[in-house]
């Protein structure tokens, strides 16, 4: 395996550490408080950033198995909303989260080099799995990290 393919599963692997780090020491008010109608809690954020996870699961699998066809998408906002996860606790969450990406990592460990070179397309896009963890799930995370922060910031100066 290459050293760009590790550095990518290392970096995937990570998501789990810095999202944990992020929400498991803050108090549940803060983690079900909304900055605002429209935004989204932490707890929601946590529930997408799985959502993200499996849909790019299914993605990576896809485009292995079936190289070159269409890659699903879906409706983040509306998943959120209408899964009813409100019960589940921000601990029962970080586990899953943590679950997907450790199957995924094993599974991406066991690639060879020409299936990372396969794609699969969204929308006329060819996207590959390389871009599907280094965008599509770790700079994914690393954006709504950002978000947790905000929300934190605004929960306090509240």
């Amino acid at each position: 395996m290459s050293t760009n393919r590790e550095l990518s599963i290392s970096n995937y692997l990570q998501t789990v550490i810095k999202l944990r780090k992020s929400v498991e020491l803050l108090p549940e008010e803060l983690i079900r408080w909304k900055p605002a109608r429209d935004k989204w809690s932490i707890h929601e954020i946590v529930i997408h950033l799985i959502d993200s996870n499996i849909v790019n699961s299914y993605r990576i699998r896809k485009i292995v198995s079936e190289p070159a066809t269409s890659l699903a998408t879906f409706t983040h906002e509306d998943w959120v909303r209408h899964q009813r996860l409100i019960d589940a606790s921000i601990f029962e969450l970080l586990h899953t989260y943590e679950a997907i990406t450790g199957y995924n990592a094993l599974m991406l460990k066991s690639l060879e080099e020409s299936d990372w070179l396969k794609y699969g397309y969204k929308g006329e896009v060819e996207i590959s799995i390389a871009h599907i963890i280094d965008q599509f799930i770790c700079n994914h995370v690393d954006i709504h990290l950002s978000q947790i922060e905000r929300n934190r910031t605004a929960y306090f100066a509240s």
